[in-house]
């Protein structure tokens, strides 16, 4: 079973994000990696970290898998634990450093593929600064190495091969609810039916069928990975006139102008 836990942290979910992630006493850079490594090759990238605290500082590299659930949210698990996990394919050097305040270093990230495996994996790095313990406390079990972690910072680390192809998307369901006020809300969800990180898009329309009037919603933007599935909602900002109309949920997840949408017809009495 699946050991789930939640760190204290600063987590950048953006698929291409290359800027650098900063905590009080910590800077990390880049907040996102990615990984293109076909089947029994592999790939070294690096991890900058500096130590913006006034005292020297330990810094731990700790591997771990994450999902995220079909609210958005994320969730961490131990290394290993999860179907897409690749982080045993991973190995950090060093594992432990000790930076001066405003020292810097360049930490290798490398990631190596089994040869059989083509599917799109992730992890997470957790950057975590440390404090030395003695005694008693350094044979606590929640502590490793005898270092009482003090601040954490996590780096997903995405994989996929540069060979595999399979971009696919669907959004299925498209629900209304109606609260005491009138309000519509409506519901749908999309999903990863492919192998590949999809950056997607989901809009509403609300088609007057009479005299052709249409409502477009504002897109909502997220990242949606293989196997995952995402609720989208949409609440209506203002009443429908009497009439019947044609609602849509429409899915663009960015690959050849592809579109996939569900639509139901309503009628406002």
């Amino acid at each position: 079973m699946k050991k789930e836990f939640t760190y204290f942290l600063l987590f950048i979910s953006a698929l291409f994000s290359g800027f650098a992630i900063q905590a009080q006493e910590l800077e990390v850079t880049p907040g996102t990696m990615m990984f293109s490594v076909n089947a029994g090759s592999s790939q070294t990238q690096q991890v900058f970290v500096r130590n913006k605290a006034k005292t020297p500082q330990n810094f731990v590299f700790n591997l771990a898998d994450w999902l995220v659930d079909e609210k958005g949210e994320t969730k961490y698990f131990a290394s290993g634990t999860t179907g897409r996990s690749c982080a045993d394919w991973i190995t950090v050097t060093p594992a432990l450093v000790s930076l001066q305040p405003n020292e810097s270093v360049n930490v290798n990230v490398t990631m190596l593929v089994p040869n059989d495996n083509t599917s799109t994996r992730w992890a997470v790095l957790f950057v975590q600064s440390a404090e030395e313990q003695t005694g008693a406390k350094a044979v606590d079990k929640e502590v490793q190495m005898g270092l009482q972690v003090a601040v954490r910072i996590a780096i997903p680390i995405y994989q996929s091969p540069a060979s595999n192809k399979l971009f696919k998307g669907t959004i299925e369901g498209l629900n209304e609810k109606i609260d005491e006020n009138g309000i519509r809300t409506y519901e749908s969800q999309a999903i990863n039916t492919g192998d590949k990180i999809l950056n997607c898009k989901v809009y509403f329309t609300v088609s007057n069928l009479t005299t052709a009037e249409e409502i477009t919603s504002t897109p909502v933007e997220f990242m949606l990975l293989p196997e995952s599935n995402q609720k989208v909602k949409y609440t209506l900002d203002k009443e429908l006139a009497k009439g019947k109309y044609a609602v849509a949920a429409v899915l663009d997840y960015g690959i050849n102008d592809e579109l996939d949408g569900v639509q139901i017809e309503i009628e406002v009495k």
